[in-house]
């Protein structure tokens, strides 16, 4: 998969797996989500197929985060508030680092895509902004959202 077809896919999957299941009830809002998941992880799978960057099986932590989260949004405040403890805090954060590591290593270019150096590839630089930023952004939503269930 060409990295531009990758963006252009991935961007409004990240956004709408991010977004749209919050707006739901309990099993609209797992349905949603999943379905969402599914094509964000495909689009990255396919990516990393082809390109070789990383291997493919690393693109299911790209998704394992947004969709823990509304897993748990949907299991009820005893769970939520069982699970709030400084290492499973901890263990969200890392997630999502490992999302935002994986999202950016499938938006470095291949040889035939850009020749040059990585530091003066505009698309790949403006992207790990917004990627970065972006990522950064949900993990906290999730963080509070987490902490304000049970309050």
């Amino acid at each position: 998969m060409k990295r531009l077809s990758y963006i252009y896919c991935t961007a409004p999957l990240t956004v709408a797996l991010n977004t749209l299941p919050g707006m739901l009830d309990a099993h609209w809002r797992v349905l949603v989500a999943i379905l969402l998941s599914l094509g964000l992880w495909s689009a990255t799978w396919l990516r990393f197929y082809t390109n070789k960057k990383l291997r493919p099986e690393f693109a299911v932590i790209v998704i394992l985060p947004a969709l823990i989260f509304n897993l748990l949004c949907c299991a009820g405040c005893e769970y939520i508030a069982a699970i709030q403890t400084p290492g499973w805090e901890n263990l969200n954060f890392f997630l999502w680092l490992g999302a935002l590591f994986v999202s950016i290593r499938a938006l470095l270019p291949v040889p035939a895509e850009y020749k040059g150096r990585l530091s003066t590839d505009s698309v790949f630089i403006f992207m790990t902004i917004i990627t970065s930023v972006y990522g950064f952004s949900c993990w906290m939503n999730t963080h509070s959202t987490l902490f304000n269930i049970t309050q």
